[in-house]
């Protein structure tokens, strides 16, 4: 079937061979006929006009045909440089995403980013893992791209510090697609509460990552404290020796903390229960991880 380029062209030449069938009658007319002088003379400027509009027609053609053709090449090669330069862009922004994360995450970020390959970041411990690993999921998507990074998380329930300890890996990160590339552990420090001592605490955070870095040598290990108490000073008091404590074990601490108010304005950020964050709440803590990890906002 021809296209609509083509059957253009086709009747073009059609035309251009009825001017020539003319001319080569009018000559005819010419030469064998007995006319006047001046019919021939307007004979002769006919063919003199026949000539120009085919020659004319000819260039105006070869202009049409050649003007089209670079257009096309000339698209389509704007096309292709245009995907290149996006798909480089792309990887560029990429790359530099990378560079703002954590060093500890630096490694598996880009052997994901060469491998087509996806980072396993998994939230563990109180009942804010879950709420906060979803609202990290969508930041990841949004600086990343979607799926990029897969954050999982585990709500402990009423475990204590000290049941998390001798619970087995394998059962605690049982939801993340192969290994984790980075643990953020929460002490559960109100479960703990009037049932395991402050420095037993404490300790569980040390042991818990020398288990995750001998099982998974190369996971990023942190520690995101609980929210702040708007009721129990001595909660607060466990929380501030618990960061006190990972700072000098040299552990990464996420201490998004030194945002929360201060005071009564506390109870504004947790549900009816006192320790669960609340919208408000849950955007400190996201904030704190955007600017720190140089997420989208």
């Amino acid at each position: 079937m021809m296209t609509k380029k083509e059957k253009k062209y086709l009747q073009m030449f059609r035309f251009i061979d009825m001017l020539i069938l003319k001319e080569s009658v009018c000559y005819r007319l010419i030469s064998t006929s007995r006319v006047s002088n001046l019919k021939k003379f307007w004979l002769i400027v006919v063919i003199i006009l026949c000539l120009a509009v085919i020659i004319g027609g000819r260039f105006y053609w070869n202009y049409k045909i050649d003007h089209t053709s670079m257009s096309a090449v000339q698209t389509g090669s704007d096309v292709i440089a245009g995907g290149s330069s996006e798909s480089v862009e792309s990887g560029k922004n990429i790359k530099a995403h990378i560079e703002n994360l954590p060093k500890s995450m630096q490694k598996a970020a880009e052997e994901a980013e060469t491998e087509d390959g996806q980072v396993q970041v998994i939230l563990i411990g109180d009942k804010n893992a879950e709420a906060l690993a979803t609202q990290l999921q969508e930041k990841m998507d949004q600086t990343f791209g979607d799926l990029f990074f897969k954050v999982t998380g585990r709500d402990m329930g009423k475990s204590t510090s000290l049941e998390l300890n001798h619970a087995k890996l394998s059962d605690l990160f049982q939801n993340v697609n192969g290994k984790p590339d980075a643990v953020i552990y929460t002490p559960p420090v109100y479960n703990d509460d009037h049932q395991v001592s402050t420095d037993d605490t404490n300790t569980v955070i040390s042991l818990f990552e020398e288990k995750v870095h001998v099982t998974y040598p190369d996971a990023a290990f942190f520690v995101s404290p609980p929210s702040y108490s708007p009721e129990r000073p001595y909660i607060n008091e466990r929380i501030d020796d618990m960061e006190t404590y990972a700072k000098e074990q040299k552990i990464q601490y996420l201490d998004y903390l030194s945002k929360w108010p201060k005071g009564e304005k506390r109870s504004q950020l947790v549900g009816n229960d006192g320790e669960t964050m609340n919208k408000s709440g849950q955007k400190i803590w996201m904030d704190y991880i955007s600017d720190r990890w140089g997420l989208s906002k």
